[in-house]
Formats: C-alpha cells, sequence, structure tokens
C-alpha cells in the first residue's frame, strides 16, 4: 500500500511529464495528466496523516512550484497560438482582397458550336 508521500511523488512525477507534454505542444495528454495529478493530491489528502505534515508540506511547496512551471508554459503555449490565429487571419483578410480583383473567364468559348 503507498503512503502519501509515495502519492505526491508519484503526482509530481506526472506534473513533470504533463509540462513536458505541454512544451511539445500535446494539449491533450497534458490535460489528462492533470487530471491524473488532482485525482493523486485528492487521494493523498484524504491520507495525510498528521505525523508526518512536514514531509507532506515540503512535497506540497514542491508541486507548487512545478505548477508555477506548467502555468507559465501554459501561457507560453496559449501565447503562440494565439499569434498563429492573428497570422491566420490577417493571410485570410489579404487573400479575400485578392478575390475581388479576379475576374472569373468561362472555360470554354462565347460561341460553342453544338453540332459537332
Amino acid at each position: 500500500m503507498n503512503d502519501e508521500l509515495d502519492i505526491l511523488d508519484r503526482a509530481l512525477e506526472a506534473g513533470r511529464m504533463e509540462l513536458s507534454q505541454l512544451a511539445q505542444g500535446e494539449v491533450e495528454e497534458a490535460e489528462r495528466l492533470a487530471q491524473e495529478r488532482l485525482n493523486l493530491m485528492e487521494e493523498a489528502w484524504r491520507m495525510r496523516d498528521p505525523k508526518k505534515i512536514s514531509d507532506l508540506k515540503e512535497k506540497l511547496v514542491q508541486l507548487q512550484g512545478l505548477q508555477g512551471q506548467i502555468t507559465a508554459e501554459a501561457r507560453r503555449l496559449h501565447e503562440a497560438i494565439k499569434r498563429d490565429l492573428l497570422r491566420a487571419r490577417q493571410e485570410n483578410q489579404r487573400l479575400t482582397g485578392y478575390r475581388s480583383s479576379l475576374r472569373v473567364s468561362p472555360i470554354g468559348g462565347r460561341f460553342i458550336d453544338r453540332a459537332g
């Protein structure tokens, strides 16, 4: 049976993997790992032993630091996506401007020999 310190160690590992996935842009996998990390932290909290409070505090401080890194990486990813969307919108507007200047000519001539 795992004690709460082992569970928090697993939560730290899940957080590190989550940070790695965010850095790679794998948002769905990062979300799954975030949920796993939350579940592990809740489990450890339910099992907490008052005798191990100082050890738990140390692990929770580590998790807090890791959460700060995850948040910073998520913000960076959010800004990158925002820039990409803005760039795509500007490109779409630019290409839309060309559409009005183009005149589509029919494939065949105006007079077609139907007797053929």
